[in-house]
């Protein structure tokens, strides 16, 4: 610790000893304060210019420290005559002969220096003298004491203001008169650098009047209102920063009084409480998409995950948000849904398909994993979706997972920078969660509806199709059997009823048990380099045939060669199956259309006709084991319900989907087959099966 900082002043030490000098009527005078085991010159008035140089001496080698060691004044007559100067004092070289000094002590009565007068001849010391250097000892007290407060008191304050500074809440304090005192470095984060050459009501004014529409910093508000002597708690602010998300601040103020109830001023604190706010919104918005998901509402699928789409963009600010759903037949992304703000800032001509690994929707897809981009414009991934993304600056795509198996990927765009965090992270991956759980729900819920609807047509089924023909087998065996005379036409006609029932049963047993076989994997399927163009051009050929007394035309529009892999004989089914029941259902002098076209990774078979429209009820059931519409119920229109559903099955196992849609103008029905054009990987059900929708081509349909 230096004396000459912490005790006295070198003018005021100096001046003190030089009337010490004169009081005690001494040629010389000098004050040392101690300083460990130093003893540091502080003052000094008539010392000869020989006079060591430094400043300071060791305690065990100045006659000072006779002063120290025993705590009371010393007087030396003649130095070379006291035994208690030994030898090598420097005071003995130095020329001095005669020593008065008084210890100076501290407020707490601890010795903390010597005051001392000395003449360079042997003196007899007088009472006066001795009186004028205790005096001058007790001053020096004095103000060592004052001067040590006010030290002490720095410390406290720069203690103070180092603690201040460590902190995480923003302080910030201002006089009565609105001048800034103090502000810590986390309010200087907050607010920058606030003016301390102004008091602040003025530059408040200023700023105001200027800009009209200027954001003050968030500090100036809550002091001035204390200033005003209102106080301040917990009050939220919701600070704008230049695309950066909106910060939460939390400030609390309140004017500082005396005891003497005069205002000195007043003092804020802020604390940033943006996570925390985002980490209660986040929680907010998972909890409604659970309870919307939560299977109590029993809107259609795709109306609901539309609402969890919204409802993430509104709740968490996201500028938009997109569902990707897996194409299992191309093995792609197909953007299933979005939503924007009324900016509506999502690029034109973002690709609506992404192969595994391309676009952040993709690399979610392939690593499992969120993917953040904070910077769209420079991250690799969003580039291979677009090179401008306009005012949008970062995005989080998240797989939805169903079961073990990512299912689709959910992505949210922001106008903001914004740097990954785990608490926003982990809430988007709780939410992509509860949308893959609502669709495995949905999915199993559509099978056991399935399933009840299979056993109702079932028992239809076997109440008439099945009934029907085998009464009229068994009638005319038995009348066959009585009447052996039977003429002979009769026996014939009743034979070729016989034969035709039993061809009747022998379909739909056919049908029940190819679809049985395939679902079951008893029944394979013969995959092979087979040209789907051939097939339809050949199923075309046999049902303008089979159909010769119909005046519906069937027309086909295909390339020369539409290759793929496949099962011929189990795809001609399908085609048959196809064309013969949109010409069942075909007006008469209307056309049947027959297409084959690309898509990207996959093949569409179309067949369209015109005719009776197939009510939206009807349409998703369609594909149904057993399903017959009521219109063919009500018109008696012969069939099983077994058609659509056995080609249903057979396009599950070559890995594609197939969807019925309609028109109104002109009323008709298009039946839409996508197939994987290379080997398909995976042939399981198991996927997620398009529907009768009126989604986009090749995007599945969630009910």
């Amino acid at each position: 610790m230096d004396p000459r900082s912490e005790g006295l002043p070198q003018a005021a030490a100096d001046h003190l000893v030089a009337l010490v000098a004169r009081a005690a009527q001494a040629p010389a005078a000098m004050v040392l304060l101690l300083a460990g085991e130093q003893l540091r010159l502080v003052g000094a008035y008539g010392l000869p210019s020989h006079w060591p140089s430094s400043p300071s001496v060791a305690v065990s080698s100045a006659l000072g420290g006779l002063v120290i060691s025993r705590g009371a004044p010393v007087v030396i007559s003649d130095v070379l005559a006291d035994d208690r100067v030994p030898t090598a004092r420097p005071e003995r070289a130095e020329g001095e002969r005669a020593f008065l000094g008084y210890p100076i002590r501290d407020g707490d009565g601890a010795v903390a220096g010597v005051c001392a007068v000395l003449d360079y001849q042997p003196r007899q010391w007088q009472p006066e003298h001795l009186t004028a250097v205790d005096q001058g000892a007790r001053a020096c007290t004095a103000f060592v004491g004052e001067q040590r407060s006010a030290a002490r008191a720095d410390d406290v304050q720069r203690l103070l203001a180092a603690l201040l500074d460590s902190l995480q809440t923003g302080v910030a304090a201002c006089d009565a008169a609105g001048w800034l005192i103090f502000s810590n470095k986390a309010n200087q984060d907050l607010n920058g650098e606030l003016p301390d050459d102004i008091d602040l009501r003025t530059w408040a004014r200023q700023q105001t009047a200027l800009t009209p529409a200027a954001t003050l910093p968030p500090a100036v508000g809550p002091l001035l209102q204390a200033l005003a002597g209102e106080s301040l708690h917990e009050s939220e602010i919701m600070v704008e920063r230049r695309q950066q998300r909106p910060s939460m601040l939390l400030a609390d103020a309140q004017p500082i009084i005396n005891v003497g109830g005069e205002s000195l001023g007043a003092v804020v604190t802020l604390q940033d409480v943006t996570q925390r706010h985002t980490a209660a919104v986040s929680k907010d918005c998972e909890l409604t998409i659970r309870r919307l998901l939560s299977g109590s509402d029993t809107r259609p699928a795709d109306e609901l995950l539309r609402e969890v789409l919204t409802t993430i963009g509104r709740m968490l600010d996201w500028a938009a948000t997109e569902f990707w759903a897996i194409d299992e037949v191309g093995n792609v992304l197909q953007r299933h849904l979005r939503w924007t703000d009324e900016r509506n800032l999502l690029p034109p001509g973002l690709p609506d398909r992404l192969g595994h690994g391309q676009g952040m929707p993709g690399r979610a897809w392939q690593t499992s994993e969120p993917v953040w981009a904070t910077d769209l414009h420079t991250d690799a991934d969003a580039r291979a979706q677009t090179l401008d993304w306009g005012l949008l600056r970062s995005a989080v795509t998240v797989p939805v997972p169903i079961g073990s198996t990512t299912r689709g990927v959910l992505s949210c765009y922001s106008t903001y920078t914004e740097s990954p965090d785990d608490v926003r992270t982990a809430v988007m991956t709780g939410v992509a969660a509860h949308i893959g759980q609502f669709l495995e729900r949905r999915r199993g819920w559509d099978l056991t509806i399935e399933l009840g609807h299979s056993r109702d047509e079932y028992i239809a089924l076997v109440g008439h199709e099945i009934r029907t023909p085998l009464t009229s087998i068994l009638s005319y065996t038995a009348l066959m059997i009585d009447d052996p005379d039977l003429p002979t036409a009769d026996r014939v006609e009743m034979l070729q009823v016989m034969q035709r029932n039993t061809g009747r049963l022998q379909i739909i047993v056919d049908k029940l048990l190819d679809i049985a076989g395939l679902q079951s994997g008893h029944v394979t399927v013969d995959f092979r380099r087979m040209d789907l163009s051939a097939v339809l051009l050949a199923a075309a050929a046999t049902v303008r045939d089979r159909f010769a007394d119909r005046d519906v035309t069937v027309d086909v529009d295909s390339p020369d060669e539409a290759i793929l892999w496949g099962d011929p004989r189990r795809l001609a089914q399908v085609v048959d199956e196809l064309l013969a029941n949109a010409l069942e259902w075909a007006d008469e002098g209307s056309h049947i259309t027959a297409t084959v076209t690309a898509d990207g990774p996959a093949t569409l078979l179309t067949v369209s006709n015109t005719g009776q429209v197939i009510p939206a009820a009807e349409r998703e059931r369609l594909f149904q084991r057993f399903f017959r519409t009521q219109g063919a119920l009500t018109n008696a229109v012969p069939g099983t319900g077994l058609g659509l559903s056995l080609a249903r099955t057979i396009i599950e196992q070559h890995g594609g989907t197939i969807t019925a849609t309609t028109d109104d103008d002109p009323p008709g029905t298009t039946i839409t087959v996508r197939l994987p054009t290379d080997r398909p990987t995976a042939t399981s059900p198991e996927h997620l099966r398009a529907t009768t929708t009126d989604a986009a081509p090749g995007a599945a349909r969630y009910r």
